[in-house]
């Protein structure tokens, strides 16, 4: 009943994800049929860069985990963060992010999920919040702010479900390091 959400504080309990390397590794590849109409979709005029381009960076992978980690690695490794580029949506911005090798979250989780869709990977794009600062006088609470919104890309995984993935350099989703 408030015009805005100014002065409101709430609580919220959240679990990070865990997933297991030798579990993904192993998940099989055969998706269920709304899974795979609706998350490897892409755009008719797909830019063809960048199918190649996600064959070339993943061409000695081979399980779906392999190849969503090298991936994400290229990512990780060959692209530098930066707020200092233009923004937009659609083929043109996705040619133009790869030849530029910077961006930020929401660049890096649109081409990742594109980008594996153009594999057969099932992708979706999640958007959301990092962890937060803690709070100095309790280690169990964290204050989170607009600054902490984030953008990362989900891989499907046949008896698995959705796992995060982090393709952008120097952000991260809680728990998916160790895959």
């Amino acid at each position: 009943s408030q015009p805005t959400s100014d002065g409101l504080t709430y609580t919220v309990i959240s679990q990070a994800p865990s997933a297991d390397a030798a579990a993904l590794g192993a998940a099989g590849t055969t998706d269920p049929d709304e899974i795979s109409r609706r998350y490897e979709q892409l755009p008719a005029a797909f830019p063809p860069v960048a199918a190649r381009t996600a064959r070339e960076v993943t061409a000695t992978a081979g399980s779906r985990y392999a190849k969503a980690v090298a991936l994400q690695d290229w990512f990780r490794t060959s692209f530098r963060y930066s707020l200092d580029v233009p923004p937009g949506h659609g083929g043109d911005a996705l040619v133009a992010f790869l030849a530029s090798k910077e961006g930020y979250c929401e660049q890096f989780a649109g081409a990742y999920a594109a980008m594996a869709r153009s594999l057969g990977i099932p992708a979706r794009v999640a958007v959301g919040f990092t962890p937060g600062d803690p709070d100095p006088d309790d280690p169990t609470l964290y204050r989170i702010r607009g600054r902490h919104a984030h953008a990362w890309p989900e891989v499907w995984f046949p008896e698995v479900g959705w796992v995060p993935f982090e393709p952008t350099p120097g952000r991260g989703i809680p728990g998916a390091e160790p895959y």
